[in-house]
């Protein structure tokens, strides 16, 4: 939820703080900034926060292997209460560097969880109920967006309190505070990591809800000795392919990971109002549209947690990914025509909306899933580790371009998404396996067993 409240805070108090900007380094210099280094300011502030979560999720594999799932989100919060505090504190001390190292040290604290979230999840899971339980990751995310949209159009819209929407951040670290500690630990961390079967038997019968887990103990110990031969795998490790079977599941993680962000997801969200404005819409008509697309959402993304055990991950991934294509281009030519055809401009929100139903549905949510669910314990943090830390940066490169690239070539730079959808699409056709209901050691014996090379990886049916 901190994720995602982070992503959607900063779009309704833009014009603040970017005339704060303007306002603080005019005090100081005594001449008024251009226009072009307010745009790649404005830019930076809002892109450090994925360079921060990139270097947050370097060290997230480390961090949860270090401290376990449950205990690493719990410290994780010292780091999120420091940036709550720069960022609410920025405008009282009338210092845009509070607002930047604000941004870039929630960064740090989101990437961390966001390694160790769907890992958790995907592991204290029955493997019937996986995909359900790791989504909701992805729904308590939407709704961050959704409430950090809100309270930033309507509740702090304006320009002298835009600084404490941006500090109610911290409000999800008290929650998590509360309530992490009565949270069972990773049963595999406990067991294969910290080799104390009583700790794992323990807490996967709190998990379960009944004394007999034998069953699932067994299944553990089995991946456990699979791999008995490397006690621990660090990144360097991982990239440099120690062990080749890891190739075609690394490479999956990276593609579907930059597809996600190379889609142009976050340069709809973060800049979301100069889209809205070059459309053509009225104040109030930005505000509305804004949080229309944020509770559609979230709106989608329930249906997701609903269907995604059912439709499986490859499908979910594979279709929504090639429509979106579809209504990208359709975006760019509703937003290359409206200045002839006013009422195009809500043709252009209704391909946002399109596209926002179509994203939300399998690509925002399954590649934090598949990163989980195609590894082992072992290389496990530090490949969700690497699988995030690219997604972080990919999308650093998106926030960090999209101004200037829309201000050389206007709305057609959403062909450039639309080249980089239809190339995950054919990628995800060929090399992206189903994993629905089926153990780690499944999985990963089947990339074990098939290697690299070898065609398309179809995992056989074993219901």
């Amino acid at each position: 939820m901190e994720f995602g409240y982070n992503i959607g805070v900063i779009t309704g108090p833009s014009p603040f703080i970017q005339q704060f900007f303007n306002d603080t380094l005019f005090e100081r210099s005594g001449e008024e900034p251009s226009e072009n280094s307010l745009t790649w300011l404005w830019a930076a502030t809002v892109s450090i926060y994925c360079v921060g979560g990139g270097l947050g999720a370097l060290a997230g594999g480390y961090w949860a292997d270090k401290f376990g799932r449950n205990r690493g989100l719990l410290y994780n919060n010292f780091i999120s209460i420091l940036a709550a505090i720069l960022m609410g504190c920025c405008y009282s001390a009338n210092s845009p560097e509070m607002l930047i190292i604000g941004r870039f040290v929630i960064g740090f604290s989101v990437g961390i969880s966001l390694t160790i979230v769907p890992m958790y999840l995907a592991e204290i899971s029955p493997f019937n109920l996986r995909g359900a339980i790791t989504v909701t990751h992805q729904l308590l995310i939407t709704i961050g967006i959704l409430l950090g949209q809100c309270l930033g159009f309507f509740a702090f819209y304006n320009d002298s309190t835009w600084s404490i929407v941006l500090g109610l951040t911290g409000i999800t670290t008290i929650i998590e505070f509360i309530m992490l500690p009565f949270c069972p630990e990773s049963p595999r961390w406990l067991l294969i990591r910290k080799n104390d079967e009583e700790k794992a038997v323990k807490a996967l019968q709190q998990l379960r809800g009944r004394d007999n887990v034998g069953d699932e103990i067994v299944e553990m110990k089995r991946e456990h000795e699979n791999e008995s031969s490397v006690e621990r795998i660090g990144v360097f490790d991982l990239v440099c392919l120690r062990d080749r079977s890891w190739m075609l599941p690394l490479i999956i993680c990276v593609v579907v990971h930059v597809g996600q962000q190379l889609s142009g997801i976050n340069a709809i969200i973060f800049y979301s109002t100069e889209l809205y404005d070059a459309a053509g819409m009225s104040e109030s008509e930005v505000a509305y549209a804004t949080v229309g697309f944020g509770t559609l959402n979230v709106c989608v993304t329930i249906v997701s947690v609903l269907v995604v055990e059912r439709a499986g991950r490859r499908p979910l991934l594979l279709y929504p990914f090639g429509v979106i294509a579809l209504w990208l281009i359709g975006l760019t030519v509703s937003l290359a025509l409206q200045s002839q055809y006013d009422w195009l401009k809500w043709l252009s929100l209704v391909f946002v909306y399109l596209y926002i139903i179509t994203f939300a549905i399998g690509p925002a949510p399954l590649p934090y899933l598949v990163s989980a669910e195609l590894w082992s314990q072992g290389p496990r943090p530090s490949a969700v580790s690497v699988s995030i830390q690219v997604n972080w940066w990919t999308n650093f490169i998106v926030q960090l371009t999209f101004p200037p690239m829309q201000g050389a070539i206007g709305e057609y730079i959403f062909l450039i998404y639309t080249i980089c959808v239809v190339a995950t699409t054919v990628f995800i056709y060929f090399y992206v396996p189903e994993t629905r209901n089926r153990s780690f050691d499944e999985i990963v014996s089947a990339f074990r067993d098939r290697g690299m090379g070898k065609g398309n990886v179809e995992l056989e049916n074993r219901q």
